[in-house]
């Protein structure tokens, strides 16, 4: 009998590894999925928001492919040319990626082939950046911070088209852009990789969502628990370390609105792909709480509390309308329509669609910004921001008291 047990559990755990190796395997895996596209092909061609945004975006690469491709060789900080070709290639190649998955159009996914080519021709020969404005630096960035971003933006383009290349195209792909990439990000940065801070969180989801369209479940362990996989690193690590109980960001609202993308991103790809991990519900629904708590940290024309370094921002920008949607599609919170009507686009996925449904149907309630206090510190006893309101919109009066961190400080 204990024979015949051990014997019933091995089949069992190489069924359930056969069907998660299955499941990884499909694409789209990682913001948008088969059920996600096939859904919103079943509401397009409204007059909602959701259909505004991907007229909007197809009318614009549409334009992008009349012209030639451009990946020049790495040599201008932030600003330069090649620094800005680079990022407009990722969010080009991010957009045609989800244009091929809703219109089924081969023109989008050679685009986004053609670029992964010569990027792969590219990358394993790139030197460190000539550019020396900083001690993490990249190949085609001037800060290895960029190069998170590319990928992680990339990874979402490369799984939209996965299907499309074939296996010798995907082979080619990976072993010279891919894999070349996540070494130097991983390990040859692993301090940056290990590191509980914005940069480390960009790293680790970089790492952790192209691992996913891979099928490597041991780039996917390494990015949520560091790269020894022992948790004194990685995306759970950050997600313990980096927020208050509240969901206040340790290094103030400018960079908690930075790095909400890559936190909110990655998690809905750990969602999609490991939903027994129930991500979005980890520490109290951390992730839901810190969208939250970024929209209380803005005045009441959505203009984010300069705190700390920060620059002007507002709930506006692209990092918002990826937490908006998704924690709108989580949570059904009607509140956060009212963000969404100011932001006057959504993402193109079934979360962005969610949000346009909800707006088409007049489902908006007023979003409630309230005199409250904001704990500060991964324990809530490191101080914290105390907002005092009277009024409201261009009437209302904001009181900001400060009692927090300086940056990481």
């Amino acid at each position: 009998m204990k024979c015949k047990a051990i014997y019933g559990f091995l089949i069992l755990a190489f069924t359930f590894i056969s069907v998660r190796k299955i499941e990884a395997n499909e694409h789209p895996c990682l913001l948008l999925t088969k059920q996600g596209v096939a859904d919103i092909k079943k509401e397009t061609g409204n007059k909602s928001l959701f259909q505004k945004t991907l007229e909007k975006t197809k009318k614009d690469m549409d334009k992008v492919l009349s012209l030639p491709i451009e990946v020049p060789v790495p040599k201008d900080p932030g600003g330069g040319y090649t620094h800005e070709r680079h990022k407009q290639n990722y969010s080009e190649m991010q957009q045609m990626g989800i244009l091929y998955q809703l219109y089924k159009d081969d023109k989008y996914a050679l685009h986004v082939k053609n670029m992964l080519v010569k990027y792969a021709e590219m990358y394993p020969s790139l030197p460190l950046h000539p550019v020396q404005k900083s001690n993490y630096r990249g190949k085609l960035f001037w800060q290895g911070l960029n190069e998170c971003v590319w990928l992680v933006h990339t990874a979402q383009a490369y799984d939209c088209i996965y299907d499309y290349l074939s296996e010798k195209e995907r082979e080619y792909i990976e072993k010279n852009l891919f894999r070349p990439m996540v070494q130097f990000i991983a390990v040859d940065n692993k301090a940056t990789f290990n590191k509980i801070h914005n940069h480390g969180t960009w790293a680790v989801a970089a790492v952790g969502m192209i691992g996913y369209v891979m099928n490597d479940n041991d780039l996917v362990e390494k990015s949520l628990y560091g790269l020894s996989k022992d948790g004194k690193g990685g995306f759970m690590r950050q997600l313990d370390e980096l927020f208050s109980p509240d969901g206040y960001f340790t290094e103030g609202p400018y960079y908690q609105r930075y790095s909400m993308q890559p936190f909110i991103v990655y998690a809905q790809a750990i969602q999609n792909n490991d939903p027994q991990r129930g991500i979005f519900d980890y520490r109290d629904k951390i992730l839901v709480r810190a969208v939250n708590t970024l929209l209380q940290l803005a005045d009441s024309n959505g203009e984010f509390f300069l705190l700390n370094d920060a620059l002007y921002k507002t709930w506006a920008n692209t990092e918002l309308v990826y937490g908006v949607d998704i924690v709108y599609n989580i949570t059904k919170d009607k509140s956060l329509l009212a963000i969404a009507k100011e932001q006057k686009k959504v993402i193109l996925t079934d979360a962005g669609m969610a949000v346009a449904k909800g707006l088409l149907e007049g489902n908006v309630k007023p979003f409630e910004q309230k005199t409250i206090l904001i704990k500060d510190g991964a324990d809530g006893k490191q101080g914290g921001i105390g907002i005092l309101r009277m009024g409201q919109g261009i009437d209302q009066i904001c009181v900001l008291m400060k009692a927090s961190s300086q940056g990481m400080g």
